[in-house]
């Protein structure tokens, strides 16, 4: 709930409303990320980071009933989230094995095998870039997030650049100002990205018939 502020002060208190939630997310995300000992929390932190900020931007403003939100889902989705960490997980270390192989490819077969690894990088990046958010937002068996995230962004290709172009943007920031990342590093790039597909998130909502996914509330987490 908003204070009775007006005018400059009004934006004051919700910049700074927006600052100490974005903080306290990220203080979250750290702490319970630990707490799976890293390999087994990150995902289920991820997922709470973007379910909590899907809230917010859809009006929930009260930092308390935040934090349950964040903390009940990370417990619910806990098993599943680590699912998918488990994939990515298993996949990125292919790619990073493959690499190693094929750089040792000389002449056209070696350009070949690259070519097609810079395309499954890619298609692994896209992966990253749109899996978590997706998960806050829909009900899915576990495997089809991967490719519900390839067709996220087929079909909405001026998203994804714009995505692509802001999380640049927001690396240059960081390494520009490094002192940035333990205090939101995490939280304003998820920030970035739930903004970035929340419109459209909003257009399927309000035509959800057109749609072939269920709608999900949030990671099933209302309080």
């Amino acid at each position: 709930m908003y204070l009775e502020f007006e005018g400059w002060k009004s934006k004051l208190y919700w910049i700074v409303e927006w600052i100490t939630l974005l903080a306290v997310l990220q203080i979250l995300w750290t702490g319970l990320t630990l707490l799976g000992l890293v390999l087994f929390g990150l995902s289920p932190a991820t997922v709470a980071m973007f379910t909590t900020l899907r809230k917010r931007l859809l009006g929930e403003d009260d930092l308390k009933r935040l934090v349950k939100i964040y903390w009940n889902t990370y417990k619910v989705e806990f098993i599943p989230s680590n699912k998918i960490g488990i994939i990515l997980l298993g996949l990125g270390y292919f790619l990073i094995i493959n690499f190693q192989i094929i750089i040792t490819f000389n002449g056209i077969l070696g350009l070949l095998l690259l070519t097609m690894f810079i395309t499954i990088s890619m298609l692994f990046g896209i992966i990253l870039v749109n899996i978590f958010q997706l998960y806050a937002h829909y009900n899915l068996p576990s495997l089809r997030y991967f490719a519900a995230s390839i067709i996220f962004s087929i079909a909405y290709p001026l998203q994804m650049i714009s995505s692509i172009i802001g999380l640049a943007i927001l690396y240059k920031i960081y390494s520009w100002i490094p002192g940035l990342l333990p205090f939101f590093g995490v939280s304003l790039t998820a920030l970035f990205l739930t903004w970035m597909s929340s419109h459209i998130f909003k257009k399927e909502i309000e035509a959800e018939e057109q749609t072939n996914l269920p709608q999900y509330s949030g990671g099933g987490i209302t309080s």
